[in-house]
């Protein structure tokens, strides 16, 4: 029993030498399978190597974006500033009813009145007494980009806008950004003629001011006399 066993382990060893001088193995070809898999896979591996650093190269890209928007948009109410005078009495918008017929004396009856020093003095409809708000200069600018950036007043080219007739006049008052305007709106805005874009814009600017009525504001008791001035 001796002999034989110790003829199998001989008989073992010089098979596994054959086998390892042939450039084979007795644990079957797993290894050499494994080896030449990893062998395949590499330029996959790479590729999403080079996949992983694009990503994250467009994700860099993209942040350094949103944080220029974010630095811009807070840095824009600084640098887009609209000058205005701020002294007291003086006049920055103003929405004023003209009188219907054209003999009639030339009295403005104000709807919408804003000073430069904050004083807004508005009526809530037609003939109603005026109120009164004061405007922090962060509102007095919201109201200005209106009418000066967003709707562009001082690029509208014509002196009146609306309809033919004298009926429901309004003049309408800027002086702001170094700049100074007054137009005149009558009735409904028409849409014929090469002024479209500036007829829509000029009244919608009235609209915008004879809606703008700050929740704060209080009853004002003013002086009917129209030779007055303002008193603030």
């Amino acid at each position: 029993m001796k002999d034989s066993g110790g003829g199998t382990r001989q008989s073992y060893q010089r098979s596994e030498e054959d086998a390892r001088g042939n450039g084979t193995s007795l644990e079957g070809p797993f290894p050499q399978y494994y080896k030449k898999a990893c062998h395949v896979m590499q330029p996959f591996k790479r590729l999403l190597r080079k996949r992983a650093v694009l990503a994250f190269i467009d994700g860099f890209i993209v942040f350094l974006a949103l944080l220029f928007l974010m630095v811009d948009r807070n840095l824009t109410p600084l640098t887009r500033t609209i000058s205005y005078l701020q002294g007291q009495g003086h006049l920055l918008v103003q929405i004023a009813e003209l009188p219907e017929h054209a003999e009639a004396e030339m009295h403005t009856i104000p709807e919408w009145t804003l000073y430069g020093d904050g004083t807004l003095l508005f009526q809530n409809g037609p003939r109603d007494d005026l109120w009164r708000a004061h405007l922090s200069p962060d509102a007095i600018q919201h109201v200005l980009d209106v009418i000066i950036n967003h709707d562009q007043f001082f690029t509208s080219s014509a002196q009146r806008y609306g309809s033919r007739s004298n009926d429901d006049m309004e003049l309408l008052i800027v002086d702001a950004n170094n700049q100074q305007k007054a137009v005149t709106l009558a009735g409904e805005p028409t849409t014929s003629g090469a002024n479209d874009i500036q007829t829509t814009h000029v009244f919608a600017i009235e609209q915008f001011l004879l809606t703008y009525h700050p929740s704060h504001a209080v009853w004002y008791a003013p002086d009917f006399d129209p030779d007055d001035n303002h008193d603030a």
